[in-house]
C-alpha cells in the first residue's frame, strides 16, 4: 500500500470513529447556495437577514449568501432583470424570504425551491400556507405578527385617561390591515376611541396622517412597509401637534418615533437561520411548524419625547432595552 492510499485509509477510519465536528451534519459536505429576497429596504428587515447570516457563521458553516431586494431602485442590479429572475439564475438550494410581499412573490413564482419565509404577520392570511401547525408541502418560516396587547397595554400605562388613539396604515398591505383590525378590537376592550388613516397604494402618507392628527392623543404605526418608509416625517408632524408617536419596531424608534414595545428582529433572524440550517440538513420544511419570534424589546427615544412634549416614566427608561438620543431634523 502506498503512502497516498494509507494516508487516505487512516482519514477515512479517523472521520468515521469521531465523527464530523459539532453541529456540523454531512450535508455540509457540499456547497449551499442562499437567497435571500427582501420586500423592501428596511432597518428591520436589514436585520433580520444579519441575524441569518450570523446564525450560519456562528455554526462556522460556509454558505453562498445573495441578497435581492423588491423594489429595483433599492437592488444593487436595478434595471436589469427582475428579482425573481436573479434568484431563478442563482439556482439556490433554499430561498429565505422576508415581509409580506416577497414571500407571496416568491411561493407564487417559484415551484421547486424550499422556501423560509420571516417577518411575516398572517402567513395562512397571505396564502402561504394552510395551517400553522403543519404547513406542508416547501414551505414554512417564521410570524412577526405584533405584540399589540401589550404595545397597547404601554401606550395606556405612559397615559393615564387617554381616549383617543391614531394609526395610519396602508390599506393594500394584507398585514397592515390585520393589525389595524386587532387593534380596533383591542382598543375598544380598553375604552379607547381608534381613529384610522388608511393610504392607498402611491397615497401621501402625510396627508393621511394630517387628517387625524387634530383629533387623536397618540398616534401608532405597525410594521407596514409602505408607511414605516415615512416615520421620521410623521414624528415631525406629531411633534407640531404634540402626539407622541409610537412604533412596533426599533428602527423606527431610531428614526424619531417615541418608543416601541416590538419584536427583535435581529433575534429572530437567528431563529430563522436556524430553521433554514434544518431544512439544508434535510427535512421538509412542510414538517417544520411555523415559529413565533422569542423575545421582544422596548425601545425608547428620549429627544422624541420631548419634542413632543411627554414626560417619560422613568420605569419605562429603566425598563428599555435601547435608548436614543436624537430627532430627525428637515434637510433642506
Amino acid at each position: 500500500m502506498n503512502r497516498i492510499h494509507l494516508l487516505s485509509g487512516l482519514l477515512f477510519l479517523l472521520v468515521n470513529a469521531v465523527g464530523l465536528p459539532e453541529g456540523l451534519s454531512s450535508a455540509w459536505a457540499q456547497d449551499f447556495r442562499v437567497a435571500i429576497l427582501h420586500s423592501i429596504r428596511h432597518p428591520a428587515l436589514d436585520e433580520a437577514a444579519s441575524g441569518v447570516i450570523q446564525h450560519f457563521q456562528d455554526k462556522d458553516v460556509n454558505i453562498e449568501f445573495t441578497q435581492v431586494f423588491m423594489n429595483r431602485e433599492q437592488d444593487e442590479g436595478k434595471n436589469e432583470k427582475d428579482h425573481i429572475s436573479k434568484i431563478s439564475e442563482l439556482d439556490p438550494n433554499l430561498v429565505i424570504t422576508l415581509g409580506t410581499q416577497a414571500s407571496q412573490e416568491a411561493v407564487r413564482k417559484m415551484e421547486s425551491v424550499d422556501i423560509v419565509f420571516s417577518a411575516v404577520t398572517d402567513p395562512v392570511g397571505a396564502g402561504l400556507i394552510t395551517d400553522m401547525h403543519k404547513p406542508g408541502g416547501r414551505v414554512t418560516g417564521l410570524t412577526d405578527m405584533s405584540p399589540v396587547r401589550e404595545q397597547l397595554d404601554m401606550i395606556t400605562w405612559v397615559h393615564p385617561g387617554i381616549s383617543t388613539l391614531g394609526i395610519v396604515f396602508s390599506e393594500f398591505e394584507q398585514n397592515a390591515v390585520l393589525i389595524k383590525k386587532r387593534l380596533q378590537e383591542m382598543a375598544g376592550d380598553s375604552g379607547l376611541e381608534l381613529l384610522t388613516a388608511p393610504v392607498g397604494p402611491g397615497g401621501d402618507v402625510q396627508d393621511a396622517a394630517l387628517g387625524i392628527l387634530d383629533r387623536v392623543q397618540a398616534l401608532y404605526i405597525s410594521t407596514d412597509n409602505y408607511v414605516v418608509q415615512h416615520v421620521s416625517m410623521l414624528a415631525r408632524l406629531c411633534a407640531l401637534h404634540d402626539v407622541p408617536l409610537y412604533a412596533a419596531d426599533p428602527s423606527s424608534v431610531a428614526e424619531g418615533a417615541m418608543a416601541s414595545l416590538s419584536i427583535d428582529y435581529h433575534s429572530m433572524g437567528l431563529q430563522t437561520g436556524a430553521m433554514a440550517k434544518r431544512i439544508l440538513e434535510g427535512e421538509k420544511p412542510g414538517d417544520i411548524s411555523v415559529e413565533k419570534p422569542r423575545e421582544v424589546n422596548i425601545t425608547i427615544n428620549t429627544s422624541s419625547a420631548e419634542k413632543m412634549n411627554v414626560d417619560l416614566p422613568l420605569d419605562l427608561m429603566l425598563a428599555a432595552d435601547r435608548v436614543y438620543d436624537r430627532f430627525p431634523e428637515i434637510v433642506q
